[in-house]
């Protein structure tokens, strides 16, 4: 019997992934509405971290503005970027990001109802992803990652936010 269920596994098709599911998508990007803050480590340094989720455009799309304080003073580095995502009608989420280093990137997005990854970057550029998870109604982790020439992932980010004000 052992035998006959693995000959039929070995013939079954093979599974598809699920669609994206529009609804939890918009979920969660309502769930991060609102102002958040935070301190973690970026490239190595000690870093304050400060974004909002904000609904723009009549509602179309959702733009996030980050802005990061890496080391300490006097040499701190500011950086800031704003994204504008949108969750498509048959359920993809996709955004475009803009910064002060002059960096336009394309954002493919998946959603759960707690976290939100940012696969961002093109293979002639620079290719990463930004994980968002809400650890609770008030508490945000964030981890920026990207992939190295030879394939593997190099964390360059983590941070812990608190939201500071509730969505408007």
């Amino acid at each position: 019997l052992a035998a006959a269920a693995l000959l039929l596994s070995t013939f079954a098709p093979p599974q598809t992934p699920a669609p994206p599911d529009r609804a939890v998508a918009t979920a969660l990007l309502s769930r991060l509405e609102g102002a958040w803050t935070g301190t973690g480590t970026i490239l190595g340094q000690a870093s304050t971290v400060e974004m909002q989720w904000t609904p723009v455009l009549g509602g179309r799309f959702v733009r996030l503005t980050f802005a990061s304080h890496i080391g300490r003073p006097p040499k701190t580095q500011h950086f800031e970027g704003h994204a504008y995502y949108e969750v498509r009608p048959d359920g993809r989420v996709r955004a475009t990001w803009f910064d002060s280093s002059g960096q336009t990137r394309p954002i493919e997005a998946t959603a759960n109802p707690t976290t939100l990854v940012s696969a961002w970057g093109t293979p002639e550029t620079e290719v990463g992803e930004t994980t968002y998870r809400l650890v609770s109604q008030h508490e945000m982790a964030v981890v920026d990652r990207v992939r190295q020439k030879d394939g593997t992932w190099r964390e360059f980010g983590r941070s812990t936010l608190s939201r500071t004000l509730p969505p408007r």
